[in-house]
């Protein structure tokens, strides 16, 4: 027998607002100057707060001028959190303010933010494309930028313990999963993918996979026999899939996690995300680093390992600037390569 303390845990979703203008005089002079010299630039806003004084809510804005061979000057505006929690949810809109006041080239999205990590949330724009509108968004020679953002706090309440008595558990039962998984006893449905059949168990992939849970429900409603075909996927890729389902751990993930990493992502599994998140990391080099960049950005990673991955590119610049897959960034993904532009740059 085990004895169990209860806690009964109740939780609020507190919401908290802040509109902040930042006026930058002299804008165009401060980019012509940058311009002249050919180098990165940046510009830092005063620390601001949705509550007055508030060491826990702080933030800053950074408007980033980066030169990009043959394509000119671009400016982006990054937003970075520095108050006292390790992470902090957030919803933001950015814009400019016109001369009859009204928003520009407004940018909306919400965003986990990473204390101390800047986020470009206003992507590059050419600067070329603002001397078009200069007297409409800059008059004056004065931008504007207007933000409105709103941060989205969890609370939580406790009540009193409560203790009780319970039979303790056969550790057997840890055991029956991943049993299932090797065995594939009392099966009920075949996967099919590519030329492969692999079994499994219908009840647990719809209580542990809401995208096979869609799948399974609509192959049920219009198909009597028990083999469903699974699109686009290589079959090992899937036995892999199937054992972290079955078991909460991939073998052998550092083999797999590449191509496992676009699966987790399709069928909508975070913990197996970050697994592939954090075996890729372990195996970054100066040859891959850029492939896994790519990778983790266009699957919306966790911003500590995609930091992480712009940090080693920055550190081996030397060598990795070299490279055709560096060189490609400038055609396929401008704003990509302004992020590690920028990381370089802060490191000389």
């Amino acid at each position: 027998m085990e004895y169990l303390q209860v806690v009964q845990n109740h939780s609020m979703m507190e919401e908290r607002k802040i509109i902040y203008e930042w006026k930058v005089d002299n804008f165009f002079s401060i980019m012509r100057f940058a311009m002249s010299n050919k180098e990165d630039s940046t510009i830092q806003s005063p620390v601001f707060s949705t509550i007055n004084n508030s060491n826990d809510s702080s933030w800053y804005l950074t408007l980033k001028l980066t030169q990009i061979a043959q394509q000119g000057e671009w400016f982006a505006i990054a937003l970075t959190y520095c108050g006292g929690h390790q992470t902090l949810r957030a919803r933001y809109s950015i814009s400019f303010i016109d001369d009859e006041g009204n928003k520009q080239l407004e940018r909306i999205g919400t965003k986990i933010f990473v204390k101390d990590v800047g986020y470009v949330i206003r992507p590059s724009y050419p600067v070329s494309e603002l001397l078009k509108e200069a007297r409409r968004i800059v008059p004056d020679e004065a931008c504007t930028v207007f933000l409105e953002l709103t941060e989205f706090i969890v609370r939580s309440y406790a009540s009193p313990p409560i203790t009780q008595l319970r039979l303790k558990k056969s550790k057997e039962i840890l055991d029956d999963l991943p049993a299932l998984f090797h065995s594939k006893d009392y099966s009920d449905i075949i996967l099919v993918v590519g030329d492969k059949r692999i079994p499994a168990h219908k009840a647990l992939l719809i209580n542990r996979n809401n995208v096979f849970r869609r799948m399974l429900t609509f192959h049920q409603k219009n198909n009597r026999n028990n083999i469903v075909n699974v699109p686009d996927m290589d079959p090992d890729i899937l036995e892999k899939l199937l054992e972290f389902i079955y078991t909460d751990n991939v073998t052998s993930l550092d083999e797999v996690a590449e191509s496992l990493y676009e699966v987790a992502d399709k069928y909508q599994i975070p913990a197996l995300k970050k697994l592939c998140e954090e075996s890729l990391c372990k195996n970054i080099t100066v040859e891959n680093a850029v492939q896994y960049l790519v990778l983790l950005n266009r699957y919306n990673a966790n911003g500590i390992f995609l930091n992480y991955i712009a940090d080693f590119i920055a550190i081996n610049s030397k060598i990795i600037t070299e490279t055709e897959e560096y060189k490609e960034l400038l055609n396929t993904d401008p704003v990509l390569l302004m992020t590690v532009l920028t990381k370089i740059s802060n490191i000389k």
